[in-house]
């Protein structure tokens, strides 16, 4: 009998500072429920009352602080404590006194390997105390084995210590009809070609909107969606293309579903849910080769070199029609492997390792 308490205090905000984190908390969070065992439970920290109700259905839910310092210097500490949580399952930053052992996810280490895509604040505070994190936890969660190695040798962990638990594509992802139509309706977008994410440096987005321009398909059009910020529609203007900004999961499928392809050049990526998601819903996908990507995607995508001419020959690929009929069929089924099922299995896995039970 184990109670594993997950740090979801991302979920359910407005504007999450990683819209990734707190998707992988809440997609942990009910895999984790769907796969326990009898007399297996797991709760989540939560910061406000959306999180909660979105929550609320895996498990019981706790309220924690939103802000960093109150959470994990005495909230946090505090409620595992009051839960008799035997695991607690926090992202980058743990508290740093616990009442129960730790399972730290990072997703990727380019805080340490590639620093100047962050922001001074972000890199020091992940710099400083990731690292540290890591060292006390019992186990360090990679998202894939590419990660895995990157994470150990760049936190300086032995890579015993470290255990893959992917995330999978919501359900919401998947093959549909009527979407070209819907998101004409709402967008005003015709032939395009899709890009998800942030828009760190990582992301490459001005190599995608020089390889579209270059390209010389005055129909083909780039479309960006992401978190929402001030420098969005700047930022897609310089890339050539058009700022959706924030958008519904029901959407962003109809997004996918739609586009002539999805593009993800990025840099690096410790293991790219954008382009699970779009593969999921039958969109062909374009992709870096670096990072985990290649790992994921295996031979559903097509990975290109990150530079403008490499991702232009990339998209002429896609778009040719016997490559993305098969990247319709193709797609789908590689997303398949990643499931809630597998991702529960191997979390539950890391929480009996330990506890021993």
């Amino acid at each position: 009998m184990s109670l594993t308490a997950i740090d979801c205090h991302m979920v359910g905000q407005a504007a999450s500072g990683d819209a990734g984190n707190g998707r992988y908390a809440a997609a942990l969070l009910a895999a984790m429920a769907a796969t326990a065992a009898d007399g297996d439970a797991v709760a989540a920290l939560v910061a406000n009352p959306e999180g909660a109700r979105t929550l609320s259905r895996f498990g019981r839910t706790i309220g924690v602080p939103a802000a960093d310092v109150p959470r994990l210097a005495r909230a946090a500490p505090r409620a595992l404590a009051d839960i008799a949580a035997d695991v607690a399952v926090f992202s980058y930053v743990s508290p740093g006194w616990n009442p129960c052992p730790i399972l730290l996810a990072v997703h990727d280490a380019t805080f340490m390997s590639n620093p100047e895509w962050l922001g001074t604040r972000a890199r020091m505070v992940l710099r400083g105390l990731v690292p540290r994190s890591a060292r006390r936890a019992a186990r360090v969660l990679a998202l894939s084995q590419t990660a895995a190695g990157d994470v150990a040798q760049a936190l300086g962990i032995a890579a015993s210590k470290v255990r893959v638990v992917s995330p999978y594509a919501d359900p919401v992802f998947t093959p549909g009809e009527g979407a070209a139509e819907r998101v004409a309706a709402r967008f005003g977008l015709g032939r395009y070609c899709l890009a998800v994410g942030d828009l760190g440096p990582r992301k490459n987005l001005a190599a995608l909107g020089a390889a579209v321009r270059g390209l010389g398909d005055a129909d083909l059009q780039l479309a960006l969606v992401g978190k929402p910020g001030p420098d969005g529609a700047r930022i897609a203007a310089e890339a050539g293309g058009r700022w959706l900004g924030h958008v519904s999961d029901a959407e962003l499928a109809d997004l996918y579903r739609a586009a002539a392809l999805t593009a993800y050049p990025s840099l690096y990526e410790g293991f790219g849910l954008p382009m699970l998601e779009a593969m999921a819903c039958g969109c062909p996908v374009v992709a870096s080769d670096r990072g985990a990507l290649p790992e994921v995607a295996g031979d559903a995508a097509i990975l290109v070199e990150p530079s403008p001419r490499g991702i232009a020959e990339g998209i002429r690929r896609a778009l040719e029609p016997a490559t993305a009929a098969r990247l319709h069929v193709a797609g789908p089924a590689r997303a398949a492997h990643y499931s809630a099922e597998a991702m529960g299995t191997a979390a539950w896995a890391a929480v009996r390792e330990v506890t021993g039970r």
